[in-house]
Order: structure tokens, then sequence, then C-alpha cells
């Protein structure tokens, strides 16, 4: 196996550690948001509830739970979205 082929392998083999470390950490970031809005929901006392909501599920789509649109126009794996 040339050095080439080597560095291909490493590429593929980092690109899925990659795509799974992200997925993680948008889970993550999904329920940060979450927290915050229902905070900010408290502290408001209700009164923007509609606005916290709605800005909360845009930023949550950003963070697609499943991991196949990240609000850029493409896939994890840099296609387009279906």
């Amino acid at each position: 196996m040339g050095i080439l082929d080597k560095a291909k392998d490493f590429a593929g083999k980092a690109k899925h550690v990659a795509r799974d470390v992200a997925g993680k950490a948008g889970d993550t970031a999904a329920k940060g948001v979450d927290v915050a809005a229902s905070g900010a929901d408290k502290v408001t006392g209700g009164k923007f509830h509609d606005k916290i909501e709605r800005v909360s599920d845009k930023i949550e789509h950003v963070f697609d739970r499943d991991g196949h649109d990240h609000g850029n126009g493409t896939n994890t794996d840099g296609g387009s979205p279906s």
C-alpha cells in the first residue's frame, strides 16, 4: 500500500469519526437551546412565549437531531438536502 492509499484510508476514517462527534455535539447543543428557551420563557413570565418558541425551533433545526441538515443547505456527507 502506497503513501497515497494510506492517506486516503486515514482521511476516510477521520471523516466518519468527525461525523459521529458532530452528531453528538449537535444533540447536546439542541438540549442547551431547550434549557435556554425554557429559562427565557420563565423569566419573561410567558409574555414572549411564541417568539421564544419560534426562535428555539429555528435554532434546533440548525442542529437537526438526526444529523441530516445543518442549516447550510448541505447534508453531513456534503451533498444536497433531499
